[in-house]
C-alpha cells in the first residue's frame, strides 16, 4: 500500500511510453519513486502499437501492463488517480490527488503528454482505429483503402502525401484555401489526389465499415481511413502553470535536452513542440530515459 507520509525521491506524473520508461530507471537506480496517473493513455483507443522495437504488434495494455510490471519489481509505487494541482518549493515538490491525497518528493518529473482536442464529428470508437493522426503507425493496416487527410493547410497536404503508396483513392480536406495554390496541392494532384476546401462537419459509420464524410460546403467523401494533422493537439498546462514553470512559443515547459525547467526540482518529459508531428512512442520512452538519468544525477550529486 502507498504510504502519504513517505518522503519519495522522485514522484513520476503520467504513466505512458515517457513516464514509466523514467520509472523503471530511476527504480533500477534504487531511487524512491512514485508514478500517479489516470489509467488511459493517449494511444490506449489503439488496437496495437507498431514500429516499436520488441512489441511490434502489441495491443497497447499489454506493453504498459509489461512496464508497469518492471517498474513495481524495482520497487516503483503506483497510485491511480488524477493529479489537480502541484506545488515547488525550495526542499520539495507536493503534488495534490483527487481521492488519494497528496505527496511529497525531493523531485517532480512530469510525463503527462500533450493533450488530445478530437473533432467532435469522429464517430464514437472509431479514434485510434479508422482515424488516427500518424501517417506512420496506422497506415498499413489500411492498404487499399480510400484515404482521407483532413485538417488546415500544409501539414494535411504533407500527411497525405505520405499515406500516397497505401490509398486506393487519395483526399485531402483543408479548411485554409490558401493551401489550394500551394506547391505540394500540385504534388498531390500528379500523384492523382483530390484536394477540397472546406471544413469537415459531420461522420457517420457505413455498414461497410468505412466513414461518410461531410463539409461545410455539403460535400460527402468516403473515407476507408482518416488522418487528421496535429491541430488536435495542445499543451497539458495545468500542472505547469500550478508550479509557475516557464514556457515555450508552443505553451509547453521550456527545457534543456534532458527535460530540466524553470524550476530546480521539476523536470518535463515527452512531446514538447507540436510542430515535430512525428514524435513516435519510442521518442517518448527516450526523453523519459535521458530525464530519469538527469535526474539521479540530480540526487547523486546535489
Amino acid at each position: 500500500m502507498t504510504d502519504r507520509n513517505k518522503q519519495y525521491d522522485v514522484i513520476v506524473v503520467g504513466a505512458g511510453a515517457a513516464g514509466l520508461s523514467a520509472a523503471v530507471l530511476l527504480g533500477r537506480s534504487k531511487r524512491r519513486v512514485l508514478v500517479v496517473s489516470l489509467r488511459g493513455r493517449r494511444n490506449s483507443p489503439a488496437d496495437r502499437v507498431n514500429n516499436v522495437p520488441y512489441a511490434h504488434g502489441t495491443a497497447p495494455a499489454e506493453v504498459y501492463r509489461k512496464m508497469e510490471s518492471d517498474a513495481a519489481a524495482y520497487g516503483v509505487g503506483f497510485v491511480w488517480d488524477e493529479v489537480l494541482t502541484a506545488r515547488a518549493g525550495t526542499e520539495s515538490v507536493v503534488v495534490d490527488t483527487r481521492s488519494s491525497g497528496s505527496f511529497s518528493a525531493g523531485r517532480l518529473l512530469l510525463a503527462t503528454g500533450p493533450i488530445d482536442d478530437l473533432p467532435g464529428w469522429i464517430p464514437e470508437g472509431q479514434w485510434g482505429r479508422t482515424v488516427f493522426d500518424c501517417p506512420y503507425c496506422h497506415t498499413l493496416e489500411h492498404d487499399g483503402a480510400s484515404f482521407v487527410a483532413v485538417g488546415t493547410g500544409e501539414e494535411t497536404l504533407q500527411h497525405a502525401l505520405l499515406c500516397r503508396q497505401y490509398a486506393d483513392g487519395l483526399t485531402a480536406v483543408v479548411s485554409d484555401p490558401a493551401a489550394a495554390g500551394s506547391a505540394l496541392a500540385g504534388r498531390l494532384r500528379e500523384k492523382g489526389g483530390t484536394l477540397v476546401v472546406g471544413t469537415v462537419r459531420t461522420a457517420s459509420t457505413l455498414p461497410s465499415g468505412e466513414l461518410l464524410l461531410q463539409t461545410d460546403k455539403g460535400t460527402e467523401i468516403t473515407a476507408g481511413a482518416v488522418v487528421l494533422d496535429t491541430a488536435v493537439q495542445r499543451p497539458n498546462q495545468a500542472l505547469p502553470e500550478a508550479l509557475g514553470l516557464e514556457l515555450n512559443p508552443h505553451g509547453f515547459p521550456r527545457t534543456t535536452l534532458s527535460g530540466q525547467t524553470s524550476h530546480p526540482r521539476v523536470y518535463n518529459t515527452g512531446k514538447t513542440n507540436p510542430s515535430s508531428p512525428y514524435f513516435a512512442w519510442t521518442g517518448a520512452a527516450s526523453s523519459g530515459l535521458n530525464a530519469a538519468r538527469k535526474i539521479s544525477e540530480d540526487l547523486a550529486f546535489g
